[in-house]
């Protein structure tokens, strides 16, 4: 497919990401969500997301409009229940952003709070359950994108079935790379976006959910919006949403999906994404920089590292060099003050990677920055 547009940023963020130049022209044309070609393009990215949660014939797969954030109040509002109570872990900004979801919806909730620099421990979960029976669900992300940390899923899945909760999970980061497989893990709902390791574009969510637990669900979510039930009647009997559809994004998504499959699938994306992680993390601390977290809790999403322990060092400043050089980075929101993130994901490779730390360096070096390393007050917290 010819390309008919010119890309000039290069994002080095965890998402939105850097698109295929295959995707952008799909999503030139209007379309009717009505359409035939577009009720079999939705039909056919549900079922290879089912694919790929290892889900066949077991779950289904819903689209959702907007952002991730969206879908994850959605399965909230949808899965627990009126008189059930939700355990949220968090370790970072994403988890926080699922405790705010559940005190501005008047949720009954509570909190499992642990460092950003580590994952939880079994034992920390059970004395978090242990203390509240009237638990009946528990949530967690996966990918925690505001430092990079992976966070074990497989052993909350197991503690979930010990204890008789249901699992949710945000996949946002994690899903289209990191292997899942819901029905092993017996996890009832599993929210990820088009963009971030699916490499679309942004503004289109999907919520994978066991369905038979989904069937017990009608009439939880008091929404209309944020009813995943009907949502799921619905495009399941006509192939279309219920209201107006983001007919681009699902354009631009099912492209993505397509150059997901030719890629290899996760198993091929996931080794993508370790060797541009590998490169960034090994070129920056040759040049001295210190990275938040230990390699063998970090997921291949997301790097994130120390400020330097510079006086000329500003971040404003070294966004601006990077940004006049098409390289965008954001401070975002971060796991810990003091830090910055690069992102691993979207059209990127080892290059790439590379190239932006070639950048970094040359752009800090004209800010008259000499020490690249944390100070001793970030590394004491290492």
């Amino acid at each position: 497919m010819r390309n008919t547009l010119q890309h000039q940023n290069r994002l080095l963020i965890p998402g939105p990401v850097s698109l295929s130049d295959v995707i952008r022209p799909v999503m030139l044309d209007d379309h009717s969500a009505g359409e035939p070609e577009m009720i079999e393009a939705l039909r056919a990215a549900r079922r290879y997301l089912t694919e790929l949660a290892r889900a066949e014939g077991w779950g289904t797969t819903i689209p959702f409009p907007g952002s991730a954030t969206y879908a994850n109040e959605a399965v909230i509002r949808t899965f627990v229940p009126n008189d059930g109570r939700l355990l949220v872990h968090s370790n970072g900004a994403y988890g926080d952003w699922l405790i705010t979801m559940c005190r501005r919806m008047e949720m009954p909730h509570v909190v499992l709070r642990t460092p950003p620099t580590r994952p939880p421990t079994s034992a920390e979960f059970r004395k978090a359950l242990a203390l509240d029976s009237q638990i009946t669900h528990v949530m967690m992300v996966h990918v925690e994108t505001s430092s990079g940390l992976l966070n074990p899923i497989e052993m909350v899945a197991d503690l979930c079935s010990t204890y008789h909760k249901g699992l949710l999970v945000d996949a946002v980061a994690s899903f289209g790379a990191l292997p899942i497989d819901m029905k092993e893990l017996n996890i009832q709902a599993l929210v990820l976006s088009s963009n971030k390791c699916i490499e679309g574009p942004p503004g289109l969510a999907w919520v994978i959910c066991d369905r038979a637990a989904l069937e017990c669900c009608e009439g939880n979510a008091r929404s209309l919006s944020l009813d995943l039930w009907d949502q799921d009647r619905s495009v399941d009997r006509t192939g279309c949403f219920r209201f107006t559809p983001p007919t681009h994004s699902i354009r631009g998504a099912y492209a993505a999906l397509e150059l997901h499959r030719a890629e290899g699938g996760s198993a091929a994306r996931l080794r993508r994404y370790h060797v541009n992680r590998r490169r960034l993390v090994n070129d920056m601390r040759n040049l001295g920089f210190q990275t938040l977290l230990a390699d063998a809790h970090a997921a291949p999403i997301v790097a994130t590292f120390y400020d330097p322990n510079d006086e000329h060092y500003d971040f404003g400043r070294m966004y601006d060099g990077l940004a006049s050089q098409g390289l965008i980075i954001v401070p975002g929101r971060l796991a810990v003050p003091g830090t910055f993130r690069i992102g691993c994901i979207g059209a990127l490779t080892e290059d790439s990677m590379s190239n932006a730390v070639g950048a970094i360096r040359d752009v800090l070096h004209d800010m008259g920055v000499q020490r690249f390393g944390a100070g001793p007050a970030a590394l004491g917290a290492m």
